[in-house]
């Protein structure tokens, strides 16, 4: 197809199982005016071959064959060659609604919106799920500057400051979302990473004019045993730390100081919880934490002025700044009460 609406990227590796479904919930959507593009990353099960055998089928869809360099490479190498005026990404072990990129892109174009998001439905293998009975046509919709938008990534339902981000995946997730094509001219995913949404989700906001939400739920999150985030604890989890440091380095360097004081907080509430598992379940990891704490021995400053910070917080981060081993002697029993687990 010469001139899409909408390019829908789908990275895939490894998925054979789930990948059919995910490509027909794409080819069963009532706007048809699409391109398809399946990134295979060097995936070593017959995910090529599925890719080969739809684009035979189905002229909207393009297929990559690349070496496997992971999510965010995959998604990186879709953009590139996408024709679209909008973009979407979809997790390959994932569905959609077959309303959702006509309801979507309708919205995008009416409000003149640069992203628009839909709310998201965890859905479980082996479960029955009567999707119809989904109403599609009444939703609740909300319309955000970009300096707004930023600041739903520290509110929860009730409105207070919710550091770590319990809550508002639907603002960080990259597939639930319709995006302008030129937000990503000069932005592109960090290679290499999990969390690959926490580093770059700020700065398409930022680029922003307007992002509007919807309360629709029009994707379907499948859950599965064997996910990242489902993994046993490993030192990859440390990424996250490393992007909302770079997020609140970013608010900063822009000059949003509201923004930079939630990112900082949410930032160490992140780096505590995630330092103390890390000492109690991984072996060898000393050189990785030093690193770590390096992330916060030069954000003294930041720590001193942030208001959401009372003054007993702060003394015992300082504490922790000092001696992180006699930090965690002392306060075993209190960090629960002063640092939530995420």
């Amino acid at each position: 197809m010469s001139n899409p609406k909408i390019s829908i990227i789908v990275p895939i590796y490894n998925v054979e199982k789930y990948l059919r479904k995910c490509i027909d919930s794409v080819l069963s959507q009532t706007l048809t005016n699409f391109e398809l593009i399946l990134v295979n990353d060097g995936s070593p099960d017959n995910c090529g071959s599925i890719c080969n055998e739809y684009a035979k089928r189905d002229s909207r869809i393009r297929v990559i064959h690349k070496e496997n360099n992971g999510l965010s490479s995959a998604r990186n190498a879709g953009i590139k060659i996408a024709k679209g005026k909008y973009i979407g990404f979809i997790d390959s072990d994932d569905y959609i609604n077959e309303n959702m990129y006509e309801i979507l892109y309708k919205n995008a174009e009416l409000y003149s919106s640069d992203v628009v998001v839909c709310d998201v439905m965890e859905v479980y293998e082996n479960k029955y799920y009567d999707l119809k009975q989904h109403n599609t046509t009444k939703y609740r919709i909300e319309h955000f500057t970009n300096i707004e938008v930023l600041n739903q990534l520290y509110l929860s339902t009730d409105k207070s400051i919710n550091p770590m981000g319990r809550g508002c995946e639907r603002w960080i997730y990259a597939v639930n979302k319709l995006y302008k094509k030129s937000l990503f001219d000069s932005l592109e995913y960090d290679e290499g990473r999990i969390y690959e949404d926490e580093f770059i989700v700020h700065k398409i906001y930022f680029k922003s004019t307007k992002v509007t939400s919807l309360t629709a739920k029009l994707y379907y999150y499948v859950q599965r045993p064997n996910s990242i985030m489902n993994s046993p604890y490993s030192i990859k989890r440390f990424d996250r730390i490393y992007a909302l440091k770079e997020r609140a380095d970013f608010f900063k360097a822009v000059r949003q100081n509201n923004l930079h004081e939630k990112a900082f907080w949410c930032f160490l509430e992140v780096l505590l919880w995630n330092y103390k598992v890390a000492r109690l379940e991984l072996n060898n990891v000393d050189n990785d934490l030093r690193n770590l704490k390096k992330t916060l021995d030069k954000s003294i400053i930041s720590l001193i002025r942030n208001p959401y910070i009372s003054w007993r917080q702060k003394v015992m981060v300082l504490f922790f700044i000092i001696s992180p081993t006699g930090y965690f002697f002392v306060s075993n029993r209190k960090i629960r009460r002063l640092f939530k687990a995420n």
